[in-house]
């Protein structure tokens, strides 16, 4: 699985807590003329989001696409989602014009660095 970054606006932000598994968000991260993708997030990086981001705001989203579980029912709907493992404002950052391998380094554009790094 690859790893990618996209950007755009937080919609039907859901928090839940589940006692055996943690904190757990889900949204949908819409674009202007582009599908809306589904985000998950779980664990340290969901009680980040959930105490910095709200639903309406703009930003960019790094993770991998999960596909759905083989182990499925075949009349469980499941369209994938995409696995967050990174999250920061969009205003905030700045994104190398070519990817770095197979990956899209973004950095804080407040932070000058010699070597990019990946955005959390």
């Amino acid at each position: 699985m690859e790893q990618c970054f996209f950007s755009g606006r937080i919609a039907d932000l859901s928090i839940f807590n589940v006692q055996e598994f943690g904190l757990r968000a889900s949204f949908k991260i819409e674009r202007p003329g582009q599908a809306s993708i589904v985000c998950a997030v779980s664990g340290e990086v969901a009680r980040e989001f959930v105490g910095r981001y709200r639903e309406g705001d703009i930003v960019v989203v790094g993770g991998v696409h999960e596909p759905r579980p083989s182990t499925a029912a075949s009349n469980t709907p499941w369209n994938g989602r995409f696995r967050v493992r990174a999250v920061c404002a969009g205003s905030h950052v700045e994104f190398a014009m070519e990817p770095i391998g197979s990956v899209l380094w973004a950095r804080e554009a407040t932070e000058p660095t010699t070597e990019p790094a990946l955005a959390q």
